[in-house]
């Protein structure tokens, strides 16, 4: 073992983390927000944004299917059958919202399903092999352990096939830490009965961060006055050197680095994203 990877274990104990947050349930966050999840998100211009990145990561690896693990409501599921993909698989921890993406589904038809399944457990659940396993939107920061990354990571190289891909997307936490940096743009969403506004931050701890997510709502009177709520849920900061390390550890190996679907490379100090593309 290098000296760099000694220290960067020495400084993981995870037992502890395992015994610390094994109680912390992401799924439940998710869940109280399954009315809103796509109200915080301004999808059609996410998605018009990323589609010049996604046209040729499907071109240049020759992608017709795609399982999209942490998949949420499905809207890239959705999205990659107009880029070309044949059949997709969604997979996300919270029955209800796999629910609801089954439920759009049946109502816009195509070859897509989704299954409920966590990173942990997915290679049981869905049967591949796929040429692209994916899992967008900075979702593996919902793993708490390196175990867990490491055993994701090894369930994505089962359901690969031979010649494909696994990309992973996540926020650049490098950065992140560094700059200790909280704030995310804030969202409206106009509605009838009184306007939203989504407001994400986050607290910053020894090895684990907590997301934050304010949600402002006018009520439906005379007077329009504002109430609010907060919801919490527990993340890992994954590094690029941990993401790459569970990866090796995971006989997986990384050809390709982005610092955003913008294309633009990977920079540890300036980039808002972190991308990789892995092969077996």
């Amino acid at each position: 073992m290098s000296d760099a990877r000694q220290k960067l274990t020495r400084r993981m104990d995870h037992t502890k983390l395992k015994e610390l947050y094994v109680g912390t349930q992401n799924v439940e966050f998710y869940d109280q927000l399954l009315g809103e999840y796509d109200q915080m998100m301004d999808w059609e211009s996410r998605l018009q944004r990323e589609t010049p990145f996604f046209e040729k990561i499907l071109a240049d690896y020759r992608v017709k299917t795609i399982l999209d693990v942490g998949c949420g409501t499905g809207r890239h599921c959705f999205h990659f059958l107009t880029l070309g993909a044949e059949a997709v698989v969604g997979a996300d921890a919270s029955d209800r919202i796999v629910e609801l993406a089954q439920t759009r589904a049946a109502a816009i038809g195509g070859d897509v399903r989704f299954v409920q399944a966590k990173f942990t457990d997915v290679a049981e659940r869905v049967s591949g092999p796929f040429n692209m396993v994916c899992s967008l939107g900075n979702s593996i920061s919902h793993l708490l352990t390196y175990d867990d990354l490491e055993l994701t990571f090894k369930n994505f190289r089962k359901l690969v096939s031979a010649k494909g891909i696994v990309l992973i997307h996540c926020l650049n936490w490098e950065r992140r830490l560094a700059q200790q940096e909280r704030f995310f743009q804030p969202k409206g969403h106009p509605q009838p009965e009184g306007e939203k506004l989504f407001f994400r931050f986050l607290d910053y701890h020894d090895e684990l961060v907590t997301m934050n997510l304010l949600i402002f709502q006018q009520e439906p009177s005379i007077d329009r006055k504002w109430g609010y709520r907060v919801s919490s849920t527990t993340l890992r900061p994954w590094r690029r050197e941990l993401i790459r390390m569970a990866m090796d550890d995971a006989n997986l190996n990384p050809i390709q680095e982005y610092g955003g679907m913008d294309l633009s490379p990977f920079h540890p100090t300036s980039s808002a994203d972190y991308i990789v593309i892995a092969k077996k």
